[in-house]
């Protein structure tokens, strides 16, 4: 348990280290393009809890730190529940004991709640409901490579208006084993369409990699590029990373 937490923090400070540069590359060279962006780091807590072979319970807490401030702008905390049951057709794209085994089938609904809010004092303070319905389709590819459809739909009450979302995220990622690890990359885009415009204003561009500690532990790290053509600022360049839990 020891060297696998040694390897774990490696790998760690190796990927963060590694993402940071490029990212803060990434970033500069946008920042020439465009004034009105934000740059903002996105940690995530994520954990996995397996009722049976084909549903479980998934628990989230996020938050957003702007370049320019000291504290998190906001936070969000949220509940799920999944059902997969068809298996994916075709050769396997995961090791039996990937952490994820929703990966290995074919379809997955998800429904579940999520909370947000600013902490006091905020200078643009909101609190957000937000009923959550998702489907996900997984394709397998040639090469390994495994292709995910997600549409979601948000209905959120945002100080207590009706705003709700429609959002569709596709995603291409392979799975590389390395030793006792499993690494994958990853990169995916979603559009959001919100009724108070009738229209897709919202896109968002994702690179990134995960990496499997065996079955219970995943570590993420991404670089996400989002565009908004109704709202200020209208680019986002955003920082990501995400611990994994998955029991049992």
């Amino acid at each position: 348990m020891t060297v696998l937490w040694k390897r774990f923090t490696r790998v760690c400070r190796s990927v963060l280290a590694r993402t940071a540069f490029c990212l803060l590359s990434i970033s500069c060279a946008v920042q020439l393009q465009a004034d009105d962006a934000s740059t903002e780091f996105w940690p995530e807590w994520d954990v996995y809890l397996r009722l049976n072979d084909k549903s479980r319970l998934f628990f989230l807490y996020s938050a957003t730190k702007l370049d320019n401030r000291q504290t998190y702008s906001d936070g969000s905390f949220g509940g799920h529940f999944d059902v997969y049951a068809v298996p994916l057709l075709r050769r396997r794209v995961l090791r039996k004991d990937h952490a994820d085994i929703a990966r290995s089938k074919s379809f997955m609904v998800r429904v579940g709640y999520l909370f947000s809010r600013t902490p006091s004092g905020s200078s643009d303070p909101f609190s957000e409901h937000t009923p959550t319905v998702e489907n996900h389709w997984r394709f397998q590819l040639p090469g390994s490579v495994l292709l995910t459809d997600r549409n979601r739909a948000d209905f959120r009450i945002r100080d207590g208006s009706y705003q709700p979302r429609y959002r569709n995220r596709l995603k291409l990622e392979r799975t590389f084993p390395a030793g006792r690890l499993d690494v994958t990359p990853y990169a995916h885009a979603e559009a959001f369409y919100d009724w108070r415009f009738d229209k897709f204003h919202r896109f968002r561009y994702a690179a990134g990699a995960e990496v499997s500690f065996g079955r219970h532990i995943v570590f993420e790290s991404y670089y996400l590029r989002q565009r908004d053509t109704v709202t200020s600022p209208s680019h986002v360049n955003a920082i990501g990373a995400a611990l994994q839990f998955y029991w049992p």
